[in-house]
């Protein structure tokens, strides 16, 4: 990682100085543009010192952060003696003793039998529909029956005039 953080810190930083040395560049030249002419030629090269000079800020801030990100020290790299030469054996490991015996688990108990929280009633025999009074019929009759539609008069005379919030001008 060491190597590509440093060949990106490099190639940010030599894009970083080009676009400065544009900056510059742009820079005189439209400073000589603008002694020597009026024309649009001027702003031609405001706008491109404008665009080198961000440029060349948020490449040296780049470059900034990738130096940054290389490590002081380089990774060691093995020689390949070291790295055909077999690992240390491992030594015996100490003798293991035996697992202690299990101890039987308890005996289960029997679970309690469920008591009856509450007896359960019986429901209500349904009345017929005879046995209702005619007064709870026309109840149920009515709330059946659809809502009537109100129809909304408006009380705005059709040439009323408004305003553009909605306010009515009299």
């Amino acid at each position: 990682m060491s190597n590509r953080m440093s060949v990106l810190s490099r190639r940010l930083g030599r894009f970083a100085g080009g676009f400065s040395f544009a900056t510059v560049a742009f820079f005189s030249i439209g400073l000589y543009a603008a002694a020597n002419t009026k024309g649009q030629v001027v702003f031609l090269f405001a706008g491109l010192v404008l665009v080198c000079l961000f440029a060349s800020f948020f490449l040296w801030l780049a470059h900034g952060f990738a130096w940054a990100m290389i490590p002081e020290k380089p990774a060691e790299e093995k020689k390949p003696a070291e790295a055909l030469k077999p690992a240390d054996p491992l030594e015996p490991a100490e003798a293991l003793k035996p697992a202690d015996p299990l101890e039987p688990a308890e005996a289960m108990k029997p679970a309690e039998p469920m008591k009856p929280a509450e007896p359960v009633k019986r429901a209500e025999a349904m009345r017929s529909a005879e046995a209702k009074r005619p007064a709870e019929a026309m109840k149920a009759t009515e709330a059946m029956k659809p809502a009537e539609e109100k129809v909304i008069v408006s009380e705005d005379p059709p040439d009323a005039k408004y305003t553009i919030t909605g306010r009515r001008v009299y």
